[in-house]
């Protein structure tokens, strides 16, 4: 998985200041931007961050040599490709931001798999599948242009395979199409909302996987956006004070690093992170009491007058 993320910033001195998109504000402004790489066990559906760098600043169009600031995002998969294959991930999965000809290229070129969706209008035409044409000349490859307002003819033409499991009253069709502009076929899933007027294009470059797989994949794609919020929430990603590449680099990669390891925690402890991390913290307070009172530390933690205190500030489950 990879996502990108705004990062607020003042001042005129620090690396990296540029104006990047704010899905908050829901326009660009003025800040940091880390692009961060995660992992998501599909089973558990527990995700962890591998790698936060931050943009670089003057990528809005180009830089000076010519690159972009998907390929600067692009850069970042290759490097840490390898090491990644090396675990077993082969399907990357990335918004609809990602749906650009280079990303697939460059995905499929390193030998993985690009899960994403696609616009609305996506141009998509049908495969040919009826009996072969005698005589000379080049056989029929398409069958027309997919028509995405014609619900009878998506009903026809693409297979229904079932509906989303907690969500019964949404469709789940598909088919495999050809895409003009990234010039390969794709697995291509429909989700149908009950009126069908709200739908969803995704697609596959792994034209073999199911239709639910790449559903249940991409929606895991929102793991990443939570590790993100917790390092903002809990581990200081928005806070670091710093102004140089290194130290910033180095805050970054710590509080995702930081994140997955509360996360381990609190799993352990069958709790929140923000009740984890409260906890945490009174236990802290509490040392720091009794070490500057100079009375014993020796209390029993099982002690509910003791557990009290601990759990002071924690979330009513």
């Amino acid at each position: 998985m990879f996502d990108c993320s705004f990062l607020p910033k003042s001042g005129t001195e620090t690396w990296g200041l540029d104006r990047f998109f704010s899905s908050l504000a829901g326009r660009s402004k003025k800040g940091l931007e880390v692009s961060v790489l995660g992992v998501v066990a599909t089973r558990s559906r527990r995700a962890f961050g591998v790698d936060a760098t931050q943009t670089p600043p003057d990528l809005s169009k180009s830089g000076a040599d010519g690159s972009s600031r998907v390929d600067f995002y692009l850069e970042q998969i290759i490097d840490l490709y390898d090491q990644l294959a090396g675990l077993g991930l082969s399907y990357w999965v990335g918004d609809g931001f990602y749906a650009k000809q280079k990303v697939f290229d460059t995905l499929t070129g390193l030998g993985g798999d690009l899960i994403t969706r696609l616009r609305s209008d996506a141009n998509l035409r049908y495969l040919y599948t009826g009996p072969k044409k005698e005589g000379p000349g080049r056989p029929k490859q398409y069958d027309g242009k997919v028509d995405w307002s014609d619900q009878k003819g998506l009903t026809r033409r693409f297979d229904e395979v079932g509906r989303l499991p907690d969500q019964p009253q949404v469709r789940i069709l598909t088919t495999v199409a050809n895409s003009p502009h990234f010039q390969r076929d794709l697995r291509v899933v429909l989700l149908i909302g009950p009126d069908g007027k709200e739908q969803v294009i995704l697609a596959s470059t792994d034209t073999s996987l199911c239709a639910e797989e790449i559903t249940r994949y991409y929606r895991l794609r929102y793991q990443i956006e939570f590790v993100i919020r917790d390092a903002k929430q809990h581990t200081g990603l928005t806070h670091c004070q710093a102004r140089s590449q290194e130290k910033l680099d180095f805050h970054l990669n710590m509080s995702i690093a930081a994140v997955n390891i509360l996360r381990l925690l609190a799993q352990k402890s069958g709790c929140s992170l923000r009740t984890y991390r409260r906890e945490a913290y009174n236990r802290l307070l509490i040392r720091q009491l009794f070490s500057k009172l100079g009375l014993s530390a020796e209390y029993d933690r099982t002690d509910p007058r003791v557990q009290s205190v601990i759990q002071t500030g924690r979330m009513a489950v």
